[in-house]
């Protein structure tokens, strides 16, 4: 079934959704090996094709602190690669320590770097590793011409006539160029089997703000990988002026689309006036929101490289939305107005007056949990999907000055939609919802996951999450427990810190350990201003809902 990830709980399923997921071709060596020793064993190991996540039981200290941060920002820890499986020849550089505690490193094969590659190191204050996740090529297919250069400057004057078609000329210009090994999959692209290649990468400006980047074969010219960057906000509003669209019909998708040359076409588009359109204003005013939101309170910098997308329409990359739409399928018959709104396919959807800045924040959050850790739409996991998007939502609900931010609507879901106030955050037991772990109104989890049973209850469990998020930010006394909240400053970040480090399938007892893990970094690295008494608060808050 096609799950939609929707604000409210009302199904939407249509045909079958396929995923494709990264994969490798062998599993990471025994994690033993190496520099760690008996006291540093792995707790924790999962390897899906060649992406693996290690976690240790205690930090590696074979180092004291006055060399400790030094060494890592040189090397990877010594042993760490040999536990991915990676190409014969490969070695690591780094290329990001602008992260106190977070070091990256790209895997190289004869000093050619392979492109999506990398191994994340986790560093404690102490600048001792604490756990590692990472993602290689473990094979390589064909070798670079012997004379590289020459090879380059021919695939330099095939990548120059693509990116130059129906353009201006004076428009174009060559940003970087490098010789690279191709992986399809550390790009998202490949199937099981993949192996690395040797291809040259050329980058342009194409236009205002625009770039392309087209990936050339050294041995036969093939283009590999072309896509188009925009590096600020993109954003492409549709309106559906009421369509009703079948979610059952085969051609669903593109039903919904929303482009130039696609169902739906533009209305806005970015630096376009308003429009006479009330809900593509909204949407166009809180997407840019979100964008700020998350520019500001988080790692994730760039939303619309994130998570927008790009439907060849020559709009770029972009954070698309299409509004006033209607559906109908065989559970739920015609909605028309359609009071829901969902992420799908990498673009919003709204029914009609559902456009608010909360609901907005909502479902592009699914958007960033899609590409951050990609948790299961299904059970707790679902449930902490669910709930991340709530509190980002609401995070940029109550920051961004909207009239409607009262004291009665603080962390009220919903207010100013048509749908109404539909979940609280302070008092999830107001909307049937649990405060507390397998408490009162908690849904159980199922072994077959469906629409009846809401996947496993993700949207009335997610209320243990929401309460957890009110409780860390405004505080209260709840469960036992007395809460001084540390504000939504440091909070958006403790939260953007746990996210990276979730895994697909996370549980709530997951939240709280990756909520303390992200807190005691954030205070080892002086992330806003996050302090040890902070932390002291957020373990309270953990022990209120019962997922200590």
């Amino acid at each position: 079934m096609k799950k939609y990830y929707a604000v409210t709980g009302i199904a939407l399923a249509v045909g079958m959704l396929c995923t494709t997921q990264l994969a490798g071709a062998t599993q990471a060596a025994d994690p033993s090996v190496g520099s760690l020793d008996s006291s540093n064993v792995v707790t924790e190991f999962s390897a899906q094709g060649n992406v693996e996540q290690i976690t240790f039981k205690s930090a590696i200290k074979s180092a004291p602190m006055s060399s400790a941060r030094s060494a890592q920002t040189s090397a990877i820890i010594p042993g760490l690669k040999n536990l991915f499986v990676s190409a014969p020849g490969s070695d690591f550089s780094l290329n990001d320590s602008s992260n106190n505690y977070i070091k990256r490193f790209t895997q190289n094969i004869a000093g050619i770097p392979v492109l999506g590659s990398s191994i994340t190191e986790v560093l404690d204050g102490q600048g001792a590793v604490t756990s590692a996740i990472g993602a290689v090529t473990s094979a390589t297919k064909g070798a670079f011409p012997a004379d590289l250069a020459a090879g380059q400057a021919a695939a330099l004057a095939s990548a120059t006539k693509i990116a130059s078609a129906g353009k201006d000329a004076s428009a174009i210009s060559l940003v970087d160029q490098k010789a690279i090994w191709f992986d399809a999959v550390l790009i998202g692209k490949g199937a099981t089997g993949s192996v690395a290649v040797p291809a040259y990468q050329f980058s342009f400006t194409t236009g205002f703000a625009e770039s392309r980047v087209l990936t050339v074969a050294a041995n036969d010219g093939a283009i590999l990988n072309d896509r188009t960057d925009r590096k600020d906000i993109n954003r492409v509003v549709c309106d559906a002026n009421s369509k009703v669209i079948d979610l059952e019909a085969s051609n669903a998708d593109a039903l919904l689309k929303c482009g130039k040359t696609q169902a739906n076409k533009p209305t806005r588009i970015e630096g376009q006036a308003a429009s006479s359109v009330a809900d593509v204003n909204s949407v166009y005013n809180f997407l840019n929101d979100t964008a700020s939101f998350y520019g500001a309170n988080t790692k994730a910098n760039d939303l619309t490289a994130l998570i927008g997308n790009d439907e060849g329409d020559g709009l770029g990359k972009a954070m698309r939305a299409v509004v006033r739409i209607c559906v109908t399928d065989s559970q739920n018959g015609e909605q028309c107005p359609f009071a829901n709104a969902f992420w799908y396919n990498g673009q919003m959807t709204y029914g009609q007056g559902v456009t608010t800045d909360d609901i907005t924040g909502h479902e592009l959050t699914h958007g960033v949990t899609e590409k951050t850790n990609g948790l299961v739409y299904a059970n707790e996991s679902g449930a902490i999907n669910e709930s991340m998007s709530d509190v980002f939502g609401e995070f940029i609900d109550l920051s961004n000055g909207s009239s409607d931010d009262t004291a009665a609507n603080r962390w009220a879901i919903g207010e100013g939609s048509s749908l109404g106030v539909i979940r609280s955050m302070k008092d999830p037991g107001k909307y049937g919802e649990p405060a507390i772990y397998k408490g009162s109104n908690w849904k159980p989890t199922a072994t077959n996951p469906n629409d009846n049973n809401d996947q496993g209850g993700v949207h009335s469990n997610s209320g243990v999450g929401n309460k957890l998020a009110f409780l860390i930010t405004d505080g209260q006394t709840f469960n036992g427990q007395t809460v001084t909240g540390i504000g939504i400053a440091k909070a958006a970040q403790l939260y953007w810190a746990a996210q990276r480090q979730l895994t697909a399938n996370a549980t709530y007892s997951s939240l709280g350990k990756a909520l303390n893990s992200a807190c005691s970094a954030n205070v080892s690295n002086n992330v806003a201003g996050t302090t040890a008494a902070n932390c002291t608060q957020v373990a309270n808050a953990i022990k209120a809902v019962g997922i200590k």
